[in-house]
């Protein structure tokens, strides 16, 4: 419930695997198929596609950032729900697991694209991007929201891993 005193929404972001985050949040910022939208108490109702990506609230004036994957979000004014595959916050990330992932969805694109059943095909290459995109938006809040010792192990593996594309 929107509390007009303190001018916060109630948040709540849930995975099939458990409740990431429930509180009363001041504003929050989340990546969307439409790109970043942002909320705060007494927005109109609105339910957004998401895709994976960084995204943060801010509660008691600390600015805690995260990535979500792909779902939806119910925003009625006085309440934020997002329900996505898969939510993280940086110390929930490990580096080494952030590259392989990119590396392994790469390796599986190649084989991806040589499924003759077109429909087949296209499923398959439509889930390693999802891949991809998950495992972009975990390296960046990785390298900007992360631990220092998060960003020296993310900076030397995307090298490792010969990572160097852009987000």
């Amino acid at each position: 419930m929107a509390d007009k005193v303190n001018n916060t929404t109630h948040l709540t972001i849930v995975t099939p695997y458990k409740k990431f985050y429930e509180g009363d949040v001041s504003s929050v910022v989340i990546t969307t198929t439409d790109g970043q939208m942002g909320f705060m108490a007494g927005h109109p109702p609105i339910i957004v596609s998401l895709k994976p990506g960084m995204s943060h609230f801010i509660e008691d004036g600390e600015t805690r950032y995260f990535t979500i994957s792909e779902g939806y979000s119910e925003v009625d004014g006085d309440k934020v729900l997002v329900v996505c595959n898969a939510a993280e916050f940086p110390e929930d990330l490990s580096p080494r697991r952030t590259c392989k992932s990119f590396t392994e969805a790469v390796k599986n694109l190649e084989k991806a694209k040589e499924i003759e059943d077109k429909e087949a095909r296209r499923v398959s290459i439509q889930e390693i991007q999802q891949a991809m995109e998950r495992a972009r938006a975990r390296r960046h809040l990785l390298e900007l929201h992360g631990s220092d010792h998060q960003k020296e192990r993310i900076a030397i593996l995307v090298k490792e891993y010969d990572w160097e594309e852009p987000y």
